[in-house]
Formats: C-alpha cells, structure tokens, sequence
C-alpha cells in the first residue's frame, strides 16, 4: 500500500462483488486496484457531471444557432494529427 492511500472498507452485495471479481480476472487486475479505478471514474464523473451537462447543452445551443458542426471525417483527420503529435514527443522521465 503508497503511504497516501488510506484503508476503508465498502461493502458490496453478493452480484456486484461477483461482477468485480469476474470483471478483474477477465483483465487480469487485482480486483482492490480495479475497484479504486472504478470508484475514481465515477467520482470524477460526479464531481464534473454538472458543468460537463452545462457544456454540452452550450454547444447544442451553439450548433441549433449556427448549424456549424465538424463531419466525421474532420474529426478522425484531427485525431490522427493530435495520435502523430503525441507520439514524436519525448517520453516524460
């Protein structure tokens, strides 16, 4: 256990803690590290769930005014350039 990590216990009803045991064995993770990756996840998403929402109703607002939107094809275009970028970076030390 890191020094900043703190022990709780959580209980879980029997098909949940089945479902995270099958869920860790299939990808091979312990289950306590894949339980914290989860737990992060969805707190992360509930911390920023409102101001996502509030974000994402703007564009909508923005796309109804203008009708301005990327296709598809724009959108992997620019995903490929950023993929290129990151990969002739440096790896951090």
């Amino acid at each position: 256990m890191m020094a900043d990590q703190e022990i709780r216990s959580v209980e879980l009803d029997a098909d949940l803690s089945a479902r995270l045991t099958a869920l860790a064995a299939s990808t091979g993770q312990d289950v306590s590290l894949l339980a914290q990756d989860i737990l992060r996840s969805h707190v992360d998403v509930a911390e920023h769930g409102p101001d996502l929402r509030h974000e994402d109703e703007s564009r909508w607002q923005q796309y109804l005014e203008t009708g301005e939107a990327l296709s598809a094809e724009d959108v992997r275009a620019r995903l490929r350039e950023l993929a290129i970028q990151a990969q002739a970076r440096p790896a951090p030390r």
